[in-house]
């Protein structure tokens, strides 16, 4: 079942370029993201024994959570900075209701 993405102060959820990415040359398969992130962004491949981002706009924007929690450290995100001037140009064609 599919969960129906959320806008993020009502700004359209996909327009929002924020989500972890796994460096799966490292990961090994702890599942520690996928049992971290409450919103199912990630899953796990069982052949590959590897965790990947299945539903890269379920992360909650600006969470972290994972990246923090991943004991191999392989799990990185955007750059911070760079997304907010993206969610500010945003927020003028999107303006709080």
């Amino acid at each position: 079942m599919e969960e129906e993405l959320k806008d993020y102060l009502v700004i359209p959820r996909k327009l929002i370029s924020w989500h972890p990415i796994i460096d799966t040359t490292k990961c090994k398969g702890c599942r520690t993201c996928v049992k971290a992130c409450k919103h199912n962004a990630f899953s796990y491949d069982e052949s590959e024994k590897k965790a990947f981002v299945a539903n890269p706009y379920y992360c909650e924007v600006f969470c972290q959570s994972c990246q923090f929690q991943c004991p191999e450290e392989v799990i990185s995100f955007p750059d911070k900075n760079e997304t907010k001037k993206i969610f500010r140009e945003l927020r003028k064609q999107y303006p709080p209701k």
